[in-house]
C-alpha cells in the first residue's frame, strides 16, 4: 500500500498531465474516435452527445486517476503552510533526496520519516474512503 501511494504521489504530474490530454482528445475528436456511427434512427450519431458522455463517464483508470488527484489535493490542504507540506513538495514533487530535505527543513532523520510516514498514513486513510485500496 505504502509503494502504490507513493507511486501516486511521484506521479501526480505525469496522470495530471494524461487526464488533460484524455479530455483534450475526446473534444476535439471526429466521429470516428468513437467507434460505431450511424446507430441512431436516421442511421446519424450525435458526436456532441457521445463526447459529453465520454467526459461525463471517462474509463475505470481516468475515473481512479481523478480520485487519487482529489485526495493529494486535500493532502497538500490539510497540511498547507507547515513544513510537512514543505515535505511533501520536496520529497514528491521536487524529488530531492533526504539529506537535502532534511537540512533545509533542519529537521532529525527520525522526524523526517515520521512526518513522511503521517503523510502517506493520512492518503492511506482517504483512498481506504473512496475504496481506492484495501486495508
Amino acid at each position: 500500500i505504502y509503494k502504490e501511494i507513493e507511486w501516486h504521489l511521484y506521479h501526480y504530474f505525469d496522470l495530471k498531465r494524461e487526464v488533460k490530454e484524455y479530455r483534450e482528445k475526446v473534444l476535439n475528436s471526429s466521429t470516428p474516435l468513437f467507434g460505431k456511427v450511424g446507430e441512431g434512427q436516421s442511421y446519424h450519431s450525435d458526436s456532441t452527445a457521445i463526447k459529453a458522455l465520454m467526459l461525463a463517464k471517462p474509463p475505470k483508470e481516468i475515473e481512479e486517476y481523478e480520485k487519487w488527484f482529489a485526495i493529494i489535493e486535500k493532502t497538500i490542504q490539510k497540511f498547507k503552510n507547515t513544513d510537512k507540506e514543505k515535505l511533501l513538495q520536496l520529497i514528491y514533487f521536487d524529488e530531492k533526496g533526504r539529506e537535502y530535505i532534511q537540512k533545509r527543513l533542519h529537521i532529525e532523520r527520525a522526524t523526517y520519516f515520521y512526518w513522511k510516514d503521517e503523510i502517506v498514513l493520512y492518503i492511506a486513510l482517504l483512498a481506504a474512503q473512496e475504496n481506492l485500496i484495501k486495508v
